[in-house]
């Protein structure tokens, strides 16, 4: 690396032996990746994004006030994989900026505090030896009826109660998953289940308690890697190499169509300020959200695609952003609520992740979640509204702070934050995926351009590994987040050391 960018030595005008051009339309992390790895390959590329700035959902917003400056990510993302090329390519962009973080996430629940991700002996331990023993005992029943007579794992509820029985489904996921969602778990894909938590059940973690498994078990959760300065930065230095390799991103610069004749996509229209124009390219990676490329074709895509793009849905989410005069709220890096009657779903204080996202130790700060979809009566509340029923509910239901304790807070809506995996939703997407994989010259990338719920890394791997096609490797990029393994575990044979922190 040279000057602490992660950018190799590599600078200038892309070389001229490379000269086909790539367009991504797109500058968050997934988009921005693609166009770093083609950078330092000395190919041409252009990103187009319509918001005035890069990052998207995982950008980092400064609030300047008399007290200081407060930094806030959306909902937090903190950085842990299994991949070993993006843990490198990590750390090459985000260079001196960073940290690692030791993590507690827990789960607030009926005024007690459960580990998160779920540890069952402090989940039994806090609902009592009677729940704890009847949670057990219908897991066992719910085991034995599945064996005899098995059944077809369809929706969220389904897939939830097979893996942890009725009880702790009840008390641990349905609150929160409803909360979410804001539809009744029996209406949700298991798919979703299935893709967040691989290979974990009631049995198996009792199972590597008592007996572990073979090979040493490597929690990618205990801590985490972050920038200094909040997780925007990973997506401005990555900004700040392309450009000094010599290519471009545009903000302000919204795609409209997407042009295409035969299996090719020829060139987009954009719009900017100064009005529309054409911008070509020779080959084209999306990370736009899916269900909006499949409707921006020219000539306009089949009927049934442009109908299957309509019955695909996402879920919003209003991050809430209180400034306090208070040391800290909690030890969390997140907070998870699932109390019903508190209507955000969790929060995660900025501080406990880098002491650079407060003025000094005098002061914190919460970021806290609301999910909701367009029309409904959180999505319809004014920022007035969403900042006073929050503090509401953090001095009234939970006890964390006093009224004059908070200095200010202000809201940011991110529209289409969550892909709803609602039952039925394989049929659409296949038909829009089919449609888009036709077209030679062009890729989808990320949460909203695949219609896929990915980590962070999984969206940045889908970046990399397109940009990697274009180089003339062969990547499926379906493949990404496939694993059947839990995504927050990783086991390594024995023996085994520490992870690396080079």
């Amino acid at each position: 690396m040279e000057n602490g960018h992660g950018l190799d030595g590599l600078s200038g005008t892309p070389a001229t032996g490379a000269n086909k051009t790539t367009v991504v339309m797109g500058a968050g992390p997934g988009g921005l990746c693609s166009a770093y790895v083609l950078s330092k390959a000395h190919r041409p590329t252009m990103v187009l994004e319509k918001a005035p700035f890069v990052g998207g959902l995982a950008r980092t917003i400064k609030r300047q006030t008399e007290h200081g400056e407060f930094k806030f990510d959306i909902g937090g993302h903190r950085w842990f994989t299994k991949n070993d090329e993006l843990n490198d390519l990590f750390r090459e962009v985000v260079a001196e900026e960073l940290l690692w973080v030791n993590r507690i996430s827990r789960i607030y629940f009926d005024g007690r505090y459960v580990d998160y991700p779920l540890k069952i002996s402090n989940a039994l331990k806090a609902i009592g030896p009677i729940t704890s023993a009847r949670a057990v005992a219908d897991y066992g029943r719910t085991r034995v009826t599945h064996r005899i007579k098995p059944v077809k794992i369809e929706s969220m509820e389904d897939a939830y109660v097979d893996q942890f029985g009725p009880t702790l489904y009840k008390l641990f996921f349905q609150r929160y998953s409803e909360k979410v969602w804001g539809l009744p778990c029996d209406q949700m894909s298991g798919d979703w289940v299935s893709q967040r938590s691989k290979g974990m059940s009631l049995m198996t973690a009792v199972k590597d308690a008592v007996i572990p498994s073979k090979g040493k078990v490597v929690s990618l959760i205990d801590e985490f890697m972050y920038p200094r300065d909040g997780f925007g930065r990973f997506s401005e230095r990555m900004a700040d190499g392309i450009t000094q390799m010599g290519n471009q991103i545009r903000l302000g610069t919204g795609v409209e169509k997407v042009h295409r004749e035969g299996n090719r996509v020829t060139g987009l229209t954009v719009s900017t300020d100064a009005g529309t124009e054409f911008v070509e390219g020779d080959n084209f990676i999306s990370s736009i959200p899916l269900t909006v490329l499949a409707q921006i074709m020219e000539p306009a895509a089949p009927a049934e695609v442009i109908e299957a793009a309509k019955k695909l849905t996402f879920r919003n989410i209003i991050t809430v952003n209180l400034m306090l005069k208070k040391r800290q709220v909690t030890p969390d890096t997140w907070l998870y609520v699932h109390d019903r009657n508190i209507l955000f779903g969790r929060f995660h204080e900025p501080k406990n992740w880098s002491p650079a996202m407060v003025p000094s130790d005098e002061y914190t700060s919460l970021v806290v979640e609301y999910f909701c979809s367009f029309g409904d009566h959180i999505w319809n509340m004014t920022e007035e509204q969403l900042v006073e029923q929050t503090v509401k509910h953090l001095i009234d239901d939970m006890g964390f702070i006093t009224r004059d304790e908070v200095i200010d807070g202000f809201i940011i809506r991110a529209p289409r934050a969550y892909p709803s995996y609602v039952i039925g939703y394989e049929e659409p997407l296949a038909k829009i995926k089919a449609f888009i994989d036709g077209f030679e010259n062009l890729q989808i990338i990320g949460r909203y351009g695949t219609f896929r719920y990915n980590n962070t890394d999984h969206s940045i791997e889908t970046g990399l590994l397109a940009a990697k096609n274009i180089l003339g490797e062969h990547h499926d990029l379906d493949q990404v987040n496939a694993d059947k393994e839990y995504h927050e575990i990783k086991r390594v044979a024995e023996p085994a050391g520490t992870p690396s922190r080079r």
